[in-house]
């Protein structure tokens, strides 16, 4: 076996591990998602009531959008199940912005929106990163009521390197260190994400990631799983690269093996970035159990 052609990870060699976590190897032109993204993101801050940019931290990437729940504001007294969404981006870009455009369905339904940014790895380590977005949900829960947010209802979802964020968000340990219920999070939606982090450790993104092996198991949701778990939604697309479907299908089959409350579903008819839609489709199970696990649906 020549050295181009040994395995590196399962039965994949180095260059077809890395285009297991290239996503652009079947996508090669994402320029009519990032239009309808924007565009539709775009309308939404334009027309639905907003907080924009609310800082939860010292850096300037450390802001939050807040969409408040239809007639719910802190006036009325009433209060909103909060639904937060981390975006993806493989670590390193895309932004809150491009990810306004679920409020469409979610607001309207009755529930506040927020979106969370968060320095990319171009910037800080993965484990930094992952400590600001746990920060944020710190700030969210003691400051979301001002903005008619229920802090005892928090739900989250995320998608690609967002669902992986968001599957450390439940991970276990941090929420008692930081002063916060070990229930924070009422239910979670993860999307096309990755939840080992050990091939891409090996793999090309490894360049901008820097991850050694410490870093990766820190870092991987299956090796955090919390003890109790609130009802968690995994989906992948079945257009998806083999290796992002494993992933998706691995977690949900580690989840339950902990008798862990977990529904998976591959999504019909969708590659990486269709999934990234599935948030404001009414048609998909992406965001029929997102509105269920608020009690919207």
């Amino acid at each position: 076996m020549t050295e181009s052609n040994a395995k590196v990870y399962r039965d994949y060699s180095q260059t077809e591990l890395d285009a297991q976590y290239e996503q652009r190897t079947l996508v090669p032109d994402l320029t009519p998602y990032l239009k309808v993204w924007n565009g539709g993101s775009l309308k939404i801050r334009k027309t639905f009531p907003c907080a924009l940019d609310v800082p939860y931290g010292p850096l300037e990437e450390q802001r939050l959008d807040i969409f408040p729940a239809s007639g719910v504001t802190k006036e009325t007294g009433d209060m909103a199940p909060v639904h937060v969404f981390l975006h993806g981006g493989a670590w390193r870009w895309m932004t809150k912005e491009l990810f306004s455009f679920p409020a469409k369905h979610l607001v309207s339904a009755g529930a506040c929106y927020v979106t969370v940014e968060f320095p990319a790895t171009l910037v800080v380590p993965l484990d930094e990163m992952v400590r600001q977005v746990r920060e944020a949900f710190g700030w969210i829960y003691r400051n979301i009521s001002l903005h008619g947010g229920d802090p005892e209802r928090i739900f989250i979802s995320g998608h690609s390197s967002g669902a992986h964020l968001a599957a450390m968000v439940l991970a276990e340990g941090w929420r008692e260190e930081a002063g916060l219920p070990g229930d924070l999070i009422k239910g979670a939606v993860l999307v096309s994400g990755p939840y080992d982090l050990e091939p891409v450790r090996l793999s090309a993104r490894n360049e901008y990631l820097h991850l050694d092996e410490a870093a990766a198991r820190r870092n991987t949701p299956n090796h955090h799983l919390p003890r109790r778990h609130p009802p968690l939604f995994i989906g992948w697309g079945d257009g998806e690269l083999d290796e992002f479907k494993r992933q998706g299908r691995d977690f949900a089959v580690v989840c339950k093996e902990r008798d862990l409350p977990v529904i998976s579903e591959e999504l019909k008819g969708c590659n990486h970035f269709d999934a990234g839609n599935a948030f404001a489709d009414p048609d998909s199970p992406v965001l029929r159990h997102i509105l269920a696990q608020m009690g919207l649906a």
